[in-house]
């Protein structure tokens, strides 16, 4: 029963965010606007939640400027947030929405979008991956790639991109990155 009654609540929530069913909030993003509900954002976010009980321009308004997120990642935030997400959906934004987990203190978005980033570190991803890893302060990632470059021997793989990722990266990450080095170096 509890599945039905799950899968009722699902679809009336799709409903209201496809339809804009009392939709309460405009969401102007950098290239379109949405409708959704104050409740809805309210109780996935205390950052949402803040906007909406203190006096703020979006309590007044009742609009939010997303200008650093797309219309279509925008609203593969809201599938999330209402439960609807499609898989396709989330790993086509899942960068988008890591953005948006950190920004707005959604902290399961932020859990599933590192678990699913670990999933397919590869040599063309793995630097980027690693800054978004430090960027997000994301352990487990940081952990996965640093793990792939150096207990796997992949760093030859990407040598001529390290250059300019350590042209660009934190010193900090760069320490961290030479004692992975030193962790994994066994000398002859």
């Amino acid at each position: 029963m509890q599945s039905v009654s799950t899968q009722s609540t699902l679809r009336c929530l799709s409903r209201m965010l496809d339809e804009g069913i009392h939709a309460d909030v405009t969401i102007n993003t950098a290239d379109g606007t949405l409708r959704a509900h104050k409740a809805i954002l309210s109780a996935t976010s205390p950052v949402f939640q803040s906007m909406f009980n203190h006096d703020l321009k979006e309590k007044e308004s009742s609009t939010i400027h997303i200008k650093d997120m797309s219309l279509e990642s925008c609203m593969a935030l809201l599938s999330y947030l209402y439960g609807t997400i499609k898989q396709e959906n989330f790993w086509k934004h899942r960068l988008a929405l890591l953005g948006a987990a950190n920004k707005y203190n959604i902290a399961d978005l932020k859990d599933a979008c590192e678990e699913s980033l670990l999933e397919d570190i590869n040599s063309t991803n793995v630097l980027a991956r690693l800054q978004e890893a430090w960027l997000y302060q994301l352990n487990t990632l940081k952990k996965g790639c640093l793990m792939y470059l150096f207990d796997f021997g992949k760093i030859y793989d990407v040598r001529d991109e390290v250059n300019d990722f350590f042209r660009h990266a934190d010193r900090d990450l760069m320490m961290e990155m030479f004692q992975e080095v030193l962790t994994v170096w066994k000398p002859v």
